[in-house]
């Protein structure tokens, strides 16, 4: 909604800019022509004659006694309300001050359109131009082209922070700079008018965040410009917003990758942005800092000043070190790198909510928190409310899995199309394995439940181990249980599991994958996911001998995925069917490799069994130890073989019988290309 006291403020600057349009209308009546009827389309002896008697520089006939400074321009204006603030913000004098209400009152008010016309002998030009600017607002030669620069010059405010465009008329090949129609940015508009909203062209990329106590910076020498850097984009997100709350300024979260993608050009785009942070007193905020990196890893040099002529702070967010290559810099540029809270913090601010809050954990439970979810303090808090949400809804007291539920709800991310988050569903009495591999499988959540005690109280982070991050292979024919094995891991741990779509990552383009990859392990950094890459044989195959340039990128690929799982500080799951294809040098430094064999009779009838739920109606001849006996099939196979039964079932008597059973594993293989007997 406008606010009315911005229009009554408006309204005697737009009476004091009336008198002068009136002034202005006047002298053109008294150098008129006398044949009216065709003014405008043609030109008579007697207007050639009047315009080669006036003098250099000047349009409308006027005498010397009218040659009189307009009161419109004058301190009075340049200190009223809204024009002193943005003169504040921008740069601006009384006579940028002056050309914006010009180039407000059509926007306001059609009457000027048509005054606009007369005093510019066309009906179409309902809008001023430079000329018409220049005639209202410069009484002689000198004041005239101080109008001309204040338009022309890229340096000047209201070219630079794009306030008033000028345009070309579109149907002349090379119209002259004083044909050019002025054009009030439509967001300054809404700031004269008081209306609190972003500038449209940029809200795919934008975000305005208030401050926490609601104030706006107050301008001081020397705003800071940080440099962010964290390899979980969140981390530095959380850093960003306790400076916010520190200092009391708002945040304008700029998205360069976004402000790339819009139809402006990427330099308008982004002079747009810094003048949204301008009117909102707020901080810029750049967000994927490396979209704006040339090929020499710096900003453009346009870019760069105008950051550095911003005089509130700037926070660059990177997730990899960067540096500025300017030597005449004298902004200081401070550099931080929020990491994520250590154990003993997070297990600290555990104790202290669930404390406030009443929930009954012990001191095992608290310490297993803080050892799976590396959440900074605010998103802890938001975890214990989200648990009291889930207990308030039944009506009962917080449980251990409500806070587990909402530690996970702080840990969701979103990777769009490469990958996809799977809710764990099976426990360990689910998978059927034999003995090793199903020891080996137990191992894995020890490790992380037990990685504070070794790597930090023992000594071993600091020696041996560079993190505590754990990542297995599993190797095994499709259907024999890999998925599911990370099921119950993840479920071992309460942690969220996301299934990573090769697809979506390997791709043919150069630099590509490697990009995909980066994108996966950071926004999986800040919430400790389990990442499962099933089907992983086109990203970690054996390294190639280097015959061409593709091969070299090949390995370059695995070569980089090598890094960020060492990196990685949670749990990365590989699957893959074809163990044999793998590099040597890349199994070395798997903490585990597990096989998953096709499973023997016994172990496919304790599947069958698992797979016909308690309820479900089973008919007398049903011999799931034959079926196990006579049909090698893998735990997947079964599954599918399981499901299709009962809906044979369901519409055949309501009992699964041996005949549904057949029916069904005869339908699975024929989708494998195997044949079965009649006898079968």
């Amino acid at each position: 909604m406008i606010h009315l006291q911005r229009l009554r403020l408006l309204y005697p600057l737009f009476q004091r800019f009336e008198r002068a349009l009136v002034a202005a209308v006047e002298r053109a009546r008294a150098g008129s022509t006398a044949n009216d009827a065709l003014r405008g389309l043609v030109i008579t002896d007697e207007e050639v004659d009047q315009l080669t008697a006036r003098t250099p520089f000047s349009d409308l006939p006027i005498s010397d006694s009218l040659r009189q400074t307009p009161t419109l321009i004058d301190d009075t204006l340049l200190q009223s309300e809204p024009f002193a603030h943005l003169s504040a913000l921008f740069g601006l004098n009384a006579l940028d001050c002056a050309i914006i209400l010009c180039c407000a009152a059509p926007e306001l008010d059609r009457r000027y359109e048509r005054l606009f016309a007369y005093l510019q002998d066309d009906v179409s030009l309902k809008r001023p131009t430079v000329n018409l600017a220049m005639n209202l607002f410069g009484a002689d030669s000198a004041a005239r082209f101080a109008v001309w620069e204040r338009l022309a010059l890229p340096t000047a405010p209201l070219r630079l922070h794009h306030l008033v465009d000028c345009l070309p008329d579109p149907h002349q090949r090379e119209p002259a700079f004083l044909n050019y129609t002025l054009k009030l940015d439509t967001r300054i508009l809404h700031a004269l008018l008081g209306l609190p909203t972003l500038d449209a062209r940029l809200e795919s990329a934008v975000r305005l965040e208030a401050a926490p106590n609601g104030r706006q910076w107050v301008q001081t020498d020397g705003a800071p410009m940080v440099i962010l850097e964290s390899k979980a984009r969140g981390t530095w997100h959380e850093a960003a917003q306790q400076l916010s709350a520190q200092e009391g300024f708002p945040l304008l979260w700029v998205d360069l990758e976004a402000l790339k993608r819009l139809a402006l050009p990427f330099d308008k785009a982004c002079a747009l942005a810094v003048r949204e942070a301008r009117l909102a007193g707020a901080a810029l905020c750049l967000d994927n800092w490396a979209a704006c990196l040339e090929s020499d890893g710096q900003p453009a040099e346009w870019w760069w000043r105008l950051l550095a002529a911003y005089e509130l702070p700037v926070l660059i967010g990177t997730t990899q070190a960067w540096e500025p290559h300017d030597p005449d810099r004298s902004r200081r540029v401070l550099r931080l790198k929020p990491d994520m809270l250590p154990y003993q913090e997070r297990q600290r601010l555990w104790t202290t909510y669930v404390a406030q809050s009443d929930i009954a954990l012990s001191s095992d439970d608290i310490a297993h928190l803080a050892s799976k979810f590396r959440l900074s303090a605010a998103k802890i808090a938001s975890a214990v409310q989200t648990a009291l949400d889930y207990a308030a809804t039944r009506g009962e007291t917080v449980t251990l899995t409500d806070v587990y539920v909402g530690a996970r709800a702080q840990s969701t991310i979103d990777m769009g199309d490469l990958a996809q988050q799977i809710t764990p569903r099976y426990s360990w009495d689910d998978l059927v394995l034999p003995a090793e591999p199903l020891a080996q499988l137990r191992e894995i959540p020890i490790r992380v439940q037990q990685r504070q005690r070794v790597l930090e109280s023992w000594g071993y982070g600091v020696r041996i181990a560079r993190n505590g991050g754990v990542n297995a292979l599993f190797a095994g024919e499709s259907g024999t249980g890999k998925t599911m094995a990370a099921e119950v891991i993840a479920h071992e741990l309460g942690l969220i599991l996301y299934r990573i779509d090769i697809s979506s990552v390997v791709s043919k383009y150069i630099g590509e994958t490697e990009k995909n990859l980066r994108r996966v392990f950071e926004a999986a950094e800040a919430s400790n996911a389990v990442l499962f890459f099933d089907e992983a044989d086109a990203l970690f195959g054996k390294r190639s001998e280097v015959k061409d340039a593709h091969d070299r990128y090949a390995n370059i690929e695995v070569a980089y995925l090598l890094q960020q799982i060492e990196q990685y500080d949670g749990i990365v799951i590989l699957a893959t069917n074809l163990r044999q294809n793998l590099d040597q040098a890349f199994t070395r430094r798997l903490d585990f490799l597990i096989d998953f064999p096709f499973p023997e009779p016994e172990y496919r009838q304790r599947i069958w069994v698992n797979h016909f739920p308690p309820a479900a109606p089973l008919a007398a001849d049903l011999d799931l130890q034959a079926v196990a006996q006579r049909y090698p099939l893998a735990g997947g196979n079964i599954r599918n073989v399981a499901l299709a039964a009962a809906y044979l079932a369901a519409a055949d008597g309501g009992v699964i019988t041996m005949q549904h059973v057949r029916h069904a594993i005869r339908r699975e293989h024929q989708k494998m290309g195997r044949l079965m007997s009649d006898e079968q």
